[in-house]
């Protein structure tokens, strides 16, 4: 071989040796790194993706998931299904973080509905599941669940919870209160002081929505809350339209005086109120309800629907009837000397405010109510979680559920919740099933 040709040949090969390194690094560097959802065995796993550096084989491939019992399906009065059902996790370390099931329902002409929904479920745990509001559109005659077994995400508790111990949850000083009809001479008695609005959660929005659901053509709903939400706001839209008022979806002004109009004090009630601040056109709150009632008690020319709770012009030309009448300066303001008329007439020790707490509650607001606390022993403060009763007769049989959410769930610290139940009720219940369902194996769940 020629000295030329070969160094021609060297030339190549080492070009070529260049070349290949160079597309093969490349190659290297785009190429997607090893995991263990990859559906590969590449890095020394005991099978795909499970093993070594992975979750152990058994989390992939066991049955650790399964169904307790059939589930209990409540047929409800608005033809929608309320379900109840256990799932039980046999693994002692290891919780599914998020996994999906399907719920399917069948017809007695075999008529199918299935939804799918994600759940976690804890270490060595049988969870009670509490579905409501499915609308069917038939009546099932029976129902299943089929966990989805690909895609659960194991995990472990978080680092200093020890559920071998003590829950790091429970429920406190449960309180039933059933619902009573008051006597036609009765009533409970509202008071409304605030501008509501969208987003709100406040005592008189519970009010308020105790009031509005009296007309099912107002609040179709019925939800009491204490929580102004969307079907809130369509409600007050539509007392709104009913009784000709601007249609804001806010309790304003005008709002509040109907409001009060209809479901606050007579007049011929007895009224006790110490006035202790001086009171003016534009200003709001208590205070001023209270003066107003005291006017519509004293005046005989008080305009319809005078308890607004704000301060207007229509206020302050009654209060100068008032300071007229007993032979006061007409400022139309509640200063020292109108202060102490008005307590002459009507101070006593009792002060009227609003209250929710001991009012009756009616039928028509729910059959059953159970106020309580969830207290969190863990170390720490979790986002939300759901809580849940489930009642039982006195033979221990199922009759029905109510759950709620609840969030910002602070360590070492109550938190107070409330569930209504509007189903028919036998005159025997008992909580039978405490439902406390946090997800303590996700750590995007952790209140910073």
């Amino acid at each position: 071989m020629e000295r030329r040709l070969f160094k021609q040949l060297l030339v190549t090969l080492i070009l070529g040796g260049f070349f290949f390194s160079l597309i093969y690094f490349v190659y290297l560097s785009f190429l997607p790194k090893p995991t263990c959802y990859d559906n590969i065995k590449n890095q020394n796993e005991e099978d795909v993706d499970c093993g070594g550096p992975c979750l152990p084989c058994y989390l992939k491939k066991g049955t650790n998931l399964s169904l307790v019992s059939q589930p209990v399906v409540f047929l409800r009065s608005d033809k929608k299904v309320d379900v109840l059902f256990k799932i039980k996790n046999i693994l002692e370390d290891w919780g599914a973080k998020n996994f999906s099931y399907k719920l399917v329902f069948v017809s007695k002409e075999g008529q199918e509905k299935s939804y799918i929904f994600n759940g976690f479920i804890l270490p060595h745990e049988i969870r009670v599941f509490l579905i409501d509001n499915l609308e069917l559109g038939f009546i099932p005659e029976k129902a299943r669940v089929e966990i989805l077994r690909e895609g659960i995400e194991w995990a472990k508790v978080l680092k200093g919870i020890d559920l071998s111990s003590e829950p790091p949850f429970s429920l406190m000083n449960l309180k039933m209160k059933f619902s009573e009809r008051l006597e036609k001479e009765e009533r409970n008695i509202y008071i409304f002081t605030k501008t509501l609005k969208k987003g709100m959660k406040d005592p008189e929005v519970y009010n308020l929505q105790k009031v509005l659901s009296l007309d099912p053509t107002v609040y179709p709903e019925g939800k009491v809350t204490g929580f102004f939400g969307k079907a809130t706001e369509k409600a007050v839209m539509r007392f709104q339209e009913k009784y000709n008022i601007r249609v804001t979806g806010e309790v304003g002004p005008q709002t509040r005086a109907k409001l009060n109009e209809l479901y606050g004090p007579s007049y011929l009630e007895p009224f006790s109120y110490t006035f202790k601040n001086v009171l003016k056109r534009g200003m709001s709150g208590i205070d001023v309800v209270n003066l107003q009632r005291a006017l519509m008690i004293d005046s005989t020319a008080h305009p319809k629907g005078l308890i607004s709770g704000y301060f207007d012009k229509a206020t302050e030309d009654v209060l100068k009837e008032f300071q007229k009448k007993y032979g006061l300066s007409q400022t139309g303001i509640v200063d020292k000397s109108t202060m102490e008329k008005l307590n002459e007439l009507y101070s006593k020790e009792e002060i009227y405010s609003p209250n929710i707490i001991e009012t009756t509650l009616e039928p028509y607001e729910a059959v059953l109510e159970i106020n309580g606390n969830l207290f969190n022993k863990s170390i720490y403060n979790f986002k939300n979680g759901e809580i849940g009763i489930v009642l039982c007769d006195k033979n221990q049989r199922y009759l029905g559920f109510a759950k709620t959410f609840v969030s910002d769930i602070y360590s070492n610290q109550r938190k107070d919740f409330q569930l209504r139940f509007f189903q028919q009720l036998p005159k025997e219940v008992n909580v039978c099933e405490e439902v406390i369902n946090i997800n303590i194996l996700d750590e995007s769940n952790v209140l910073k």
